[in-house]
């Protein structure tokens, strides 16, 4: 019986080993089962959602999980999750690299599926974010403040939903935005950020694909468009929603992006993994040699015994920090600690007008002086102390700033 179950532990050591690699970054897969969970929670599994995750296994229907790994991008550009897409990366056009580079997602294309439910907040962790693509859907709710906070974003398309309140002020920090359509969302009201782009422009045929005989065919002004999008229009349009076109001030980003804080948490457990594997696959090694050599020889021996050459580095799309990771072998996501407090304990209450609040919140204070304000909100969790973040403790203001707590006296 013991050794029945030592050769099952070395076997599956030896696969852990050998499995392939996927091509799309771990921590892109890892954010994607977050959104198809928040996804399928907040519209109570409803079935278009279900339908457009259908394919959201291994490298996509023709060859699912475990046939093989879970790999959105390991294929093409257009990817082989429904709605999942790994385009040009800063330049770079990720499906002609090598097949040790990861892959990251840099688009979500989900559009005219008449999805329903508030605009998944977990967009927002997608690091290498460029295009947000939802238009034509049944959004409901307010617009998540956190998608200010990606810093790679050049398109936003969520016309044609049933977005209400008004744009946050944080998207005017979203530099890169060239374009960005919100018409048809009729209940959407209020300024637009000033660090938007300027009001829409008329491209036109920009392409030369209308015939040569045509009159109007290069007669726009094609100054603005540019060449990762055909749509007619580039910059703001609102048509149809109650915005005037007046321009408003930008809020800054707090100093806690959903995206940081996912990424340190992942780092962190990935690691805790990949030293987890080495010492059951160490144990398992000590084990093999004290019951001889025919079982010792299951596994690639210890390196002190030999020395293999060592495999080929994996590399990351450039400006991309390479994060050494063992491979996302279950369909499920990932549980995530929440971001460090310096409490262990957070306890709230609910006033009689439904806000929650700190039974009993930390005295802190910043390092201008200012009293902190709780509880603090972040990624839908709450806390009642400052949140670490980077070496620096923050906390809200009065004002609704983020500012640096000031040390403790502990």
């Amino acid at each position: 019986m013991r050794t029945a179950a030592i050769v099952a532990g070395l076997v599956l050591a030896a696969s852990v080993m050998d499995v392939c690699r996927a091509a799309t970054h771990p921590q892109d897969i890892a954010a994607l089962w977050k959104f198809k969970e928040e996804a399928l929670k907040m519209s109570d599994n409803n079935g278009s959602w279900k339908k457009v995750f259908e394919s959201w296994t291994g490298r996509g229907e023709a060859c699912p999980y475990p046939e093989c790994p879970h790999d959105p991008c390991g294929e093409d550009w257009h990817g082989t999750w429904h709605g999942v897409q790994c385009r040009e990366l800063q330049g770079v056009k990720q499906w002609t690299l090598p097949d040790n580079v990861l892959r990251r997602v840099t688009n979500l294309h989900i559009p005219e599926w008449g999805l329903p439910g508030s605009l998944p907040e977990s967009v927002c962790l997608f690091e290498m974010l460029e295009e947000l693509d939802f238009d034509e859907n049944a959004f409901e709710g307010t617009l998540p403040a956190c998608v200010g906070c990606l810093p790679h974003l050049r398109e936003i398309d969520i016309e044609d939903n049933k977005f209400t309140g008004t744009i946050p002020k944080e998207w005017g920090n979203l530099d890169g935005l060239i374009e960005f359509e919100i018409d048809g969302n009729q209940l959407l009201a209020g300024c637009i950020p000033e660090g938007l782009p300027k009001d829409a422009e008329w491209c036109g045929d920009c392409w030369s694909t209308c015939p040569q005989y045509d009159p109007y065919c290069g007669a726009y002004d094609c100054n603005s468009c540019v060449t990762w999008t055909k749509d007619p229009e580039i910059g703001t349009s609102y048509e149809n929603t109650r915005i005037q076109g007046d321009r408003c001030p930008n809020e800054p980003n707090p100093p806690i992006c959903p995206w940081q804080i996912f990424k340190e948490e992942f780092e962190e457990q990935e690691k805790q993994k990949q030293q987890e594997i080495a010492e059951q696959v160490e144990e398992i090694r000590v084990r093999s040699r004290e019951l001889g050599p025919s079982l010792g020889s299951i596994i690639p021996p210890a390196a002190e015994d030999t020395a293999p050459e060592p495999a080929p580095p994996t590399e990351v799309v450039e400006a991309v920090p390479e994060v050494e990771v063992a491979p996302v072998s279950e369909e499920i996501a990932p549980t995530l600690d929440e971001p460090e407090v310096d409490t262990a304990e957070v306890s709230l209450e609910e006033e009689s007008s439904g806000e929650q609040v700190c039974a009993n919140p930390a005295s802190r204070t910043t390092v201008s002086g200012e009293e902190c304000v709780f509880p603090l909100e972040i990624m839908g969790q709450m806390h009642c102390d400052c949140a670490v973040h980077s070496d620096k403790s923050w906390c809200r203001v009065q004002s609704g700033d983020w500012q640096e707590c000031a040390p403790t006296d502990v």
